[in-house]
């Protein structure tokens, strides 16, 4: 009986352990780094479109090498760059590796969040090194939502948008996903069913406004460094 009992006693802070994470992430507005922290915590800050990647791969999943991409807009930098190398190694979820991107398609663009490792080359931010930028049907970027390392509170939603996206990375091929995992896709994404097999993003932050999110402290103010 009492080693019953004391089974019992034993479960129970075990399942409080398992399920307090949930419960905190339920009641909690952030997962993570703010813009705004992500910012402070980086060397590099630039929307940059991707050029190209050099990896060495292992069962299909990249464990080094390096990619290349062009800046188009600096936020913040210690010089002008025109064409910034992210460098990783090894793996986990806080690696900087990009997909493989067919060659024909137009290179998709990001928010990158980097910093000098001991060599002075540039590795993603561990907490978040890029979020997904596309472009919309007059032309505009915005910076998608939701998505992974983009964590906003409650004031700073309003600034997403329901919006027409073009280009890469404007949708994903769901034409193998049964029919609850669409459900669910989409709801989580704000996705619209393209009636082609494909989901379609909808939602997302002018990149003018997502400027400020990443707070005037935190950018570089002299033109001659941005290089602009």
């Amino acid at each position: 009986m009492q080693s019953k009992i004391g089974m019992h006693r034993l479960i129970f802070p075990l399942l409080l352990l398992a399920i307090l994470p949930g419960v905190l992430a339920a009641g909690s507005n952030r997962a993570g780094p703010s813009p705004a922290e992500l910012a402070a915590g980086s060397e590099v800050v630039v929307l940059a479109q991707l050029d190209r990647t050099n990896y060495e791969k292992r069962r299909g999943f990249a464990v080094s090498g390096s990619a290349w991409a062009r800046v188009l807009v600096s936020y913040k930098v210690p010089h002008p760059l025109d064409l910034v190398q992210i460098v990783e190694a090894g793996l986990g979820t806080d690696r900087c590796y990009f997909d493989d991107i067919v060659l024909w398609q137009e290179m998709p663009r990001f928010i990158l969040f980097l910093n000098a490792d001991e060599t002075g080359r540039y590795q993603g931010n561990r907490a978040t090194c890029r979020l997904d930028v596309l472009v919309t049907a007059d032309h505009r970027y915005a910076v998608r939502w939701p998505q992974p390392g983009l964590n906003l509170v409650d004031d700073e939603l309003h600034l997403v948008q329901e919006l027409e996206f073009q280009g890469p990375r404007a949708t994903i091929d769901a034409s193998e996903m049964t029919s609850t995992r669409r459900q669910d896709t989409m709801s989580r994404y704000y996705m619209a069913d393209e009636s082609d097999g494909r989901l379609r993003y909808t939602r997302g932050i002018l990149l003018e406004d997502f400027r400020a999110l990443l707070g005037a402290e935190n950018l570089t103010r002299d033109r001659l460094k941005r290089g602009r």
